[in-house]
C-alpha cells in the first residue's frame, strides 16, 4: 500500500467509527445528543480533523483525494421525472436521504 492508500483507510476508518458508535443518536427531550458526539468527537480525536462547521455527521470521505467532503457535493444530479411512475417511486436526493442510501449501499 503506499501512502494515499493509508491515508484514505484511515479517514474511512475514523469515518466507519463515527456513523457505527453515534450514527444511531437523536434528539430527545430537547436535547441534541448527535450534535453533542459531534462536538466530543472533534474534541477527542484529533487524528482526523473534521471540519469545524456543522457535525461529524454532515461529512463523508472523498476516497480519491483522502479528504473530507460535504455530503451536498454528492447532490448534483438532476431528477428527469419519468411522468408515467407513481411519485412515490421516487426519492428526493436531501443531504438526509444522500448519505442514508451510502451508508446503506
Amino acid at each position: 500500500m503506499d501512502k494515499v492508500d493509508v491515508k484514505a483507510l484511515e479517514y474511512l476508518f475514523v469515518f466507519a467509527c463515527v456513523w457505527c458508535i453515534g450514527g444511531g443518536f437523536s434528539e430527545k427531550d430537547g436535547k441534541d445528543f448527535r450534535k453533542e458526539f459531534s462536538n466530543w468527537w472533534k474534541e477527542k480525536w484529533k487524528t482526523v480533523k473534521f471540519p469545524s462547521k456543522g457535525t461529524v455527521f454532515d461529512y463523508f470521505v472523498d476516497i480519491e483525494n483522502s479528504k473530507l467532503e460535504e455530503w451536498n457535493k454528492m447532490q448534483t444530479k438532476e431528477i428527469d421525472p419519468d411522468t408515467s411512475r407513481p411519485i412515490s417511486s421516487y426519492t428526493v436526493p436531501t443531504v438526509d436521504t444522500i448519505s442514508a442510501n451510502y451508508l446503506m449501499k
